[in-house]
């Protein structure tokens, strides 16, 4: 990715698929979890929400925390990082493993806002993943002495 393509990408702003963070923070988690949930996404540090480059000090120090943050995700994740210039690029596909969940949460990208799941909603998103099968369900209508035939 060239400086031209991130400012192009910067004056259009924040998408379900774009989100400025102008330093790391733990909310970045949050971020990255949401993305690998839904269709993928990029990060980059060091843009403020206003759409201004602020930059940031790239280090192998912030490379690491991030890549440990995702390899603590249940379950593992990876993502790829790119410096450009002085911003970070934090480059998210969308999961094959889903559902994510860091520090024991699961979030989901809604709109430009990465958003907790509900109980319920959590619930519908392992039954759409095909993580819950319909013969693995209990059927709590069932009543043994009515729904079987003598014989």
């Amino acid at each position: 990715m060239k400086i031209e393509e991130i400012k192009s990408l910067i004056k259009g702003g924040e998408s379900y698929n774009l989100e400025f963070k102008e330093s790391y923070s733990d909310s970045v988690a949050k971020d990255i979890c949401a993305f690998a949930n839904a269709n993928g996404g990029k990060i980059f540090l060091g843009v403020s929400d206003n759409k201004k480059i602020i930059g940031l000090q790239v280090t192998n120090k912030l490379k690491s925390q991030l890549h440990d943050l995702v390899r603590n995700f249940d379950p593992r994740f990876e993502i790829s990082l790119e410096e450009i210039g002085n911003i970070l690029v934090i480059d998210i596909s969308e999961g094959t493993n889903k559902p994510y969940s860091t520090n024991g949460k699961f979030y989901i990208r809604h709109g430009t806002n990465s958003q907790q799941l509900s109980r319920e909603e959590i619930r519908e998103f392992f039954q759409k993943e095909g993580l819950v099968l319909f013969d693995e369900k209990l059927n709590y209508d069932f009543n043994i002495n009515k729904d079987f035939n003598e014989v």
